[in-house]
């Protein structure tokens, strides 16, 4: 994992926010991980979770079904903000370097919104070395949000396609250009079955494009930009009805992310 995310991962009051308001994967994520492995004849014992972040988003759902989850993040401070499980270890490391693991151990290998950040061809040695045999790599993100209003949608679509060049290669890949990553096993299993619905205010949604790593980019060659401002104020007023309008109030709206999947399974023999 490069430096790169210690570096905008790394502040307190970032990870405070990056645990407030990312959007957490819903039950419907693992049960799809689940299926895939118990249909390779594989068993829900442990779990590693990489780029786990504060763990809220990913490693807490995979808790409640694997008997043991690993959680790792190179920042310190996004470790500092997880939460106390009986069954959950958090640790910080890189991805690459999963030495504390040993081998054939490991059920499944999770990595969710953060494969842009992996040196592919180092993690995936490691992940063939940890993965029980029919273990499963489990790789998935959430699609830019959606919104039911066409003229909100492309005020979205605007600000993302002008902070571009503030976003690493890795991102573009993955979100801009719509490339899946490279499977070290085969071929992938995509699975898009899973949408995230979720009512949040603008206020929050704007909130959560600040906590990341763009974002953070975009503030140091542009320090004292009111652009994230204006976007607020964009959106909200074409997204406030008749009723809000009166009020000084953010408005809430319905939000969907489309989650991309990607699984594939080491070979038994």
């Amino acid at each position: 994992m490069s430096q790169q995310p210690v570096r905008y991962f790394e502040d307190k009051n970032h990870a405070e926010a990056y645990a407030r308001y990312r959007i957490r994967f819903p039950s419907d994520v693992v049960d799809c991980i689940v299926r895939y492995v118990q249909d390779g004849g594989g068993e829900l014992n442990n779990a590693v979770d990489i780029g786990c972040g504060t763990g809220h988003q990913s490693t807490v759902p995979l808790a409640r079904v694997f008997r043991h989850v690993v959680g790792v993040d190179v920042s310190q401070e996004q470790i500092r903000q997880t939460p106390h499980l009986s069954n959950v270890d958090f640790r910080v490391g890189r991805g690459e370097d999963l030495a504390f693991l040993e081998s054939s151990s490991m059920n499944v290998v999770s990595v969710a919104t953060a494969i842009h950040w992996l040196d592919l061809p180092t993690f995936y040695k490691e992940v063939d070395r940890v993965l029980t045999r029919r273990g499963c790599l489990a790789v998935y993100w959430m699609d830019r949000e959606k919104v039911d209003n066409e003229e909100a949608q492309l005020a979205i679509e605007e600000f993302h396609h002008s902070t571009t060049e503030y976003r690493p290669e890795g991102v573009k890949r993955i979100w801009d250009r719509k490339e899946i990553p490279e499977c070290p096993y085969g071929t992938w299993l995509h699975d898009t079955s899973v949408t995230i619905t979720k009512r949040m205010t603008v206020d929050d949604l704007v909130q959560l494009s600040s906590t990341m790593s763009f974002w953070q980019k975009y503030l140091e060659a542009n320090p004292g930009s009111t652009k994230l401002t204006d976007y607020t104020e964009t959106l909200s007023s074409l997204l406030r009805d008749d009723t809000e309008g009166k009020q000084l109030t953010s408005p809430s709206v319905e939000f969907k992310w489309l989650v991309n999947i990607l699984l594939c399974r080491k070979p038994s023999l």
